[in-house]
């Protein structure tokens, strides 16, 4: 059996206690610790890698393919094909692939049967393509990635495949600056928002659209959650530098201190979020917070303290306030190790 080194070890710990209390004797159990195995790490994470880099060739060759509608476009006229049947012609290939793939589900790795479905989503959204050509949609692109974010979160969730969860993602924020700058009607605010602030908008209803996930599709809620987190703080890093003006020359003719009430909002989210992260164990909001703090405080100082402050001066006052957190968090751990342990086990040691 292969196992991961970590759980070698473990394994091999908890053979060596019960040849000790005689559960098993040592011909059994030098026969268990024979049949373990270390996995090949690496030749696995360089597969990965390589597998990383095939996938964005893939989009990279469907969009030069595709989307600029060379290839498909002669080929239709060539034929004299209406939008309809290149539409079916891809539906029928694109089932025909994924079908194939969940045959062969079981001697793929995880990785590759993700990558071959990348393959038979993005056929089935040529077909799409076509279809709403077909039907005529025009220059407003909200039908169709309305359509495409619910195909791909379908496939998703038939085929139990995360990357087409994060393509329905992207989709569905797609479809979201569609429809919002559609209703903004050229003045580039929805709902007196600017990009940025209804982004961030956007991904606090992405974050609680996740929680509500978690209850009822809970394999891929956590790709939710942070997709969510990194688009609400991606939009109010937005906020902080540009406010909520919509044109180059209303911005450069405000003030800094016009907008630094979003520096202050963008600072309090992320300092929250690192808080709750630490405060219940979630990883992806300390970590998120952690990052956007430090873009925070960059980006305030690039804007408020480039020309005036010594910047040996700026980064000694980060280091040591981030030393401080440091020590915080390391007594903090110590804490909850000792209350975890317990009284007996700490006088064992």
């Amino acid at each position: 059996m292969e196992v991961d080194k970590n759980d070698w070890t473990t394994l091999n710990n908890a053979i060596s206690e019960w040849e000790r209390e005689g559960k098993i004797d040592r011909t059994q159990a030098e026969e268990l610790r024979n049949s373990l195995q270390v996995k090949n790490q690496d030749a696995g994470q360089v597969a990965q890698y390589f597998f990383l880099v095939a996938l964005s060739c893939m989009l990279l060759a469907f969009g030069a393919l595709f989307i600029d509608d060379k290839l498909l476009e002669r080929f239709r006229k060539y034929f004299s094909l209406s939008h309809y049947i290149i539409a079916l012609l891809a539906a029928g290939v694109s089932l025909a692939w994924l079908w194939y793939v969940r045959r062969k589900r079981s001697a793929l790795s995880n990785t590759a049967y993700e990558l071959y479905l990348v393959v038979g989503a993005l056929t089935s959204l040529v077909s799409l393509t076509y279809l709403c050509k077909g039907i005529g949609f025009g220059g407003n692109y909200s039908g169709f990635l309305a359509l495409a974010a619910a195909l791909l979160f379908a496939l998703s969730v038939r085929f139990s495949a995360r990357f087409l969860w994060v393509g329905g993602v992207l989709a569905l924020m797609g479809f979201y600056g569609a429809v919002t700058q559609f209703a903004s009607g050229g003045s580039g605010l929805f709902l007196g928002m600017n990009y940025p602030i209804r982004f961030a908008a956007f991904g606090l209803l992405v974050i609680c659209l996740s929680l509500v996930q978690r209850k009822w599709y809970a394999a891929t809620y956590r790709i939710t959650y942070i997709a969510g987190m990194l688009i609400f703080f991606t939009g109010m890093w937005g906020a902080s530098v540009f406010g909520n003006y919509t044109n180059w020359t209303a911005w450069e003719a405000a003030r800094q201190t016009q907008v630094i009430g979003y520096g202050i909002a963008f600072g309090l989210s992320a300092g929250t979020a690192f808080y709750l992260g630490v405060r219940y164990g979630d990883q992806a909001a300390r970590d998120m917070g952690v990052l956007f703090l430090l873009a925070n405080l960059y980006t305030r100082y690039f804007e408020f303290f480039w020309d005036s402050m010594n910047k040996g001066l700026f980064f000694l006052v980060l280091a040591v306030s981030f030393y401080a957190v440091g020590r915080w968090l390391e007594k903090r751990n110590r804490d909850v190790k000792a209350l975890r342990d317990g009284p007996g086990r700490q006088g064992s040691v």
